[in-house]
């Protein structure tokens, strides 16, 4: 066991109310990488922005819709002009991601859509279903400016409930309870251990379910 699981353990129920049902309700795999890579250092709202601009342009207004793939996304990139063209037109969201790279959000997106579609993903199943999730995770893992916790939340966004986003966030809940911070390695260790002590008590409670509550509470709070 990790040093620090009684430690967050604790944390956990004396902070949080751990029957918080936090909403992961997208049907769309082009939604959750764009939601993936612009809510990467930023505000929560401007990829929250990003998403209800795509929606209104492309799915009828309901960003939770189902049925938009990596084809539909590479297609809306590719017809509008490129992704500086998608950014000015449709995102207009100037972000730039990948550290000192800082390499411009609309061309992550656009290469981590197109390493899916060499892999031949194309819907949210295919992400869930995908044969050898430990090579899927290594080939986005290549794409520039992605980084550990870009990998761990679009995986979330698809429907992977054993896993958290190592961000600002988890890690700085991590060192409020145990007075220290852990790599983001040892970050999917704790929250796994924590899961399942804590699934004694509440049994509906997932790796991903405890970070959207840890999430969306200490945002709110901003602890």
């Amino acid at each position: 066991m990790h040093p620090f699981t009684p430690k967050f353990i604790i944390y956990c129920k004396n902070n949080f109310d751990l029957t918080q049902q936090i909403g992961y309700d997208y049907k769309s795999i082009s939604v959750c990488i764009l939601d993936c890579i612009y809510s990467l250092n930023a505000k929560y709202k401007s990829a929250a922005n990003v998403i209800d601009k795509y929606a209104a342009a492309y799915m009828g207004g309901d960003k939770c819709a189902s049925g938009d793939t990596v084809t539909n996304l590479l297609n809306n990139i590719d017809t509008i002009g490129g992704p500086e063209e998608f950014k000015r037109k449709i995102l207009k969201n100037n972000q730039k991601g990948g550290g000192k790279k800082s390499i411009p959000k609309e061309q992550i997106c656009y290469q981590l859509a197109q390493y899916l579609s060499y892999l031949h993903i194309d819907t949210m199943e295919d992400f869930k279903n995908y044969e050898h999730q430990d090579f899927l995770e290594t080939v986005i893992r290549t794409v520039p400016g992605i980084g550990e916790a870009g990998v761990q939340y679009l995986f979330m966004l698809a429907g992977d409930e054993n896993r958290c986003k190592p961000d600002v966030w988890i890690h700085r809940s991590i060192e409020k309870a145990c007075g220290q911070d852990i790599s983001d390695e040892d970050c999917q260790i704790l929250f796994k251990e924590t899961v399942e002590e804590l699934k004694i008590e509440y049994p509906s409670l997932t790796v991903r379910g405890l970070d959207g509550i840890i999430w969306y509470n200490d945002r709110k709070n901003k602890i």
